[in-house]
């Protein structure tokens, strides 16, 4: 009866290890399909920056946790306040380019990423001269309703 418990005993661990070792394989394979994902929203998010499309820009933005956003310094409380000054600074802009260096995708969770990413931005104004500056990011994403969005942002340029 002893030999009964200890071999019950040892088969109901070694199910558990087995299924835990497999269970962080899938795990493995789903963060790769969550970067993939995410990086796909981070581009069209690029090329709506790009363009100064600001209502392509929102579409991957949720603001229901009202996390609040910094860019340069500056703390907005709500996104329609951001998007409000992002429109406004970029009147006299004919477009931009945005390049990015290096850019780091970490999930945190099956529902929640972080991503960093740095780069240079060139900015064409309406008459014709560039600006140019380097940029920090960081991007928190959650999974809402089977789509990626953005629900907290930090902007620096480097000085």
């Amino acid at each position: 009866m002893k030999k009964l418990k200890l071999v019950s005993i040892f088969l109901f661990l070694l199910l558990g290890f087995v299924a835990q070792s497999k269970g962080q394989n899938v795990f493995k394979v789903q963060k790769e399909f969550i970067k993939n994902e995410v990086d796909s929203v981070f581009q069209k998010m690029l090329v709506s920056a790009e363009e100064l499309n600001f209502n392509g820009l929102s579409s991957g933005v949720d603001d229901k946790h009202e996390a609040g956003f910094i860019t340069n310094g500056k703390y907005y409380a709500d996104y329609p306040s951001l998007i409000s000054d992002f429109k406004s600074n970029a009147q006299g802009i004919s477009h931009q380019d945005i390049s990015i260096k290096d850019k780091k995708i970490t999930v945190l969770s099956p529902k929640n990423v972080l991503m960093t990413a740095s780069g240079v931005a060139k900015a064409t104004l309406k008459d014709g001269r560039v600006i140019t500056a380097n940029f920090h990011w960081s991007f928190v994403y959650e999974l809402i309703d089977n789509n990626w969005k953005v629900i907290y942002s930090h902007q620096s340029l480097a000085k």
